[in-house]
């Protein structure tokens, strides 16, 4: 077996590593630290849950701590990750936080949502590295606060949707603005032809990570989908919830409008949860995030905004209200779930209990152990395999969907007849 050590990463490093809990590399850090380290322009690909944050991170972390720029009256940004949303940025500067101990080194983040003369103040004596959603980015370069004129690695975490997003011509003028001689680094969950192109345009004598195993966060998930008319969604979850009777579900939507009218409805219901969409402020977002997390409500309701970057420790359901349109979506939605270094306790109670018909009531035990009910995964299903479990609700518009999901998860995903959880 690897160790960190063997990748060629510093004493300070590892220890900093051994407190956050690994104990030995994840297949993609395994594969990426050494290509970072190296210089070298590095295209990964590694599957959400398995520790890709750290893959890249950790060598860039030493590389930057080789040079002590502490003394300096203002410190050269010297490091540029780019992130899609806000909650992603936050979870990287955690991130850099918890792997960056004792190396000296300075971050600042931006986002929106945020007085930009909050931020602007804290540049006063650089930083070695910025974390920073496009938007941001651009609009303080437009006011001529951020140079990047010494940026020496430049990295897109969730690559495929920076590049999807609609907002080509504000990474075009982030590119412009950097130096010619850089490292470029993208890491992505999923591939897409977006990706492969802005790839192919920007990066120079690439190295191509990827870990061996196809998507194998999701192997640990159990995948359900359930057939029922739009008009009927909402009492199906209601009911799908009921039968459940767990300590916490994520629950995803489409839009910000079914997120407001699903949250209003099941709390009317008796259902402790709370809603997050884009249009939430910012400061509001946090704290609902937080008190899910605390286990002081039991349903988030989410738009895709808490589909990248969100860790959720002992978080076993994510229920699909809607399915998403990108299959790569249902891909990331899942995965908050099944994430790496998580307890498998929780996994094995429910697979258990699922199992053996434990559930809320005698009237649902039937369903879970009928050999044709609803549960054939949780049935045969190894407590050992599984860290997760995913519902769908699919209308009958959706169904063309369910195909392109199946592909792109690697495995067969039928579609089953809503189950009477009332009938005895």
């Amino acid at each position: 077996m690897t160790t960190f050590a063997e990748l060629g990463l510093n004493k300070t490093i590892q220890a900093n590593i051994k407190r956050s809990g690994y104990k030995s590399p994840t297949d993609i850090q395994e594969k990426s630290v050494g290509a970072v380290l190296s210089g070298a322009d590095t295209y990964g690909i590694a599957p959400t849950g398995t520790g890709k944050t750290a893959a890249y991170l950790l060598p860039l972390l030493q590389e930057l701590s080789q040079k002590d720029h502490s003394e300096d009256q203002v410190r050269p940004i010297r490091a540029l990750f780019l992130l899609p949303t806000r909650e992603l940025a936050q979870q990287v500067e955690q991130s850099i936080v918890e792997y960056g101990q004792d190396l000296k080194l300075r971050t600042i983040t931006l986002y929106g949502g945020v007085r930009m003369e909050a931020q602007t103040k804290r540049f006063k004596r650089g930083t070695d590295i910025i974390v920073s959603t496009p938007k941001r980015l651009h609009d303080l370069m437009k006011k001529k606060v951020i140079s990047l004129a010494h940026i020496e690695h430049f990295v897109m975490d969730e690559a495929d949707r920076l590049v999807s997003m609609g907002i080509q011509p504000i990474l075009d003028k982030i590119l412009e603005a950097l130096p010619e001689k850089k490292q470029m680094v993208l890491f992505s969950a999923t591939d897409s032809k977006a990706l492969t192109r802005f790839s192919d345009e920007h990066l120079n004598n690439l190295k191509f990570v990827k870990t061996e195993q196809n998507q194998p966060a999701l192997e640990k998930i159990l995948h359900t989908m359930y057939r029922c008319s739009r008009k009927d969604k909402t009492k199906n979850l209601s009911e799908l919830l009921v039968m459940l009777n767990c300590e916490r579900a994520l629950i995803f939507t489409r839009t910000k409008n079914d997120v407001n009218l699903l949250t209003e409805r099941l709390q009317e219901k008796g259902f402790s949860c709370q809603g997050i969409h884009n249009e939430i402020p910012q400061k509001k977002r946090a704290e609902r995030l937080s008190e899910f997390k605390n286990r002081e409500f039991k349903f988030l309701i989410a738009t895709d905004i808490a589909s990248r970057g969100i860790d959720i420790d002992d978080l076993y359901y994510v229920i699909n209200y809607d399915l998403p349109v990108n299959a790569n979506d249902y891909i990331h939605r899942v995965g908050r779930t099944a994430r790496t270094g998580s307890t498998s306790k929780l996994a094995s109670k429910e697979v258990a209990r699922q199992s053996s018909g434990k559930m809320k009531s005698q009237s649902s035990r039937k369903s879970f152990e009928d050999r044709k009910g609803k549960f054939p995964s949780a049935k045969k299903a190894k407590v050992s395999n599984v860290l997760g479990h995913a519902f769908s609700l699919v209308s009958p518009e959706q169904e063309r969907l369910v195909e392109k999901i199946a592909k792109a998860v690697g495995k067969e995903i039928k579609v089953d007849r809503m189950p009477d959880f009332k009938k005895n």
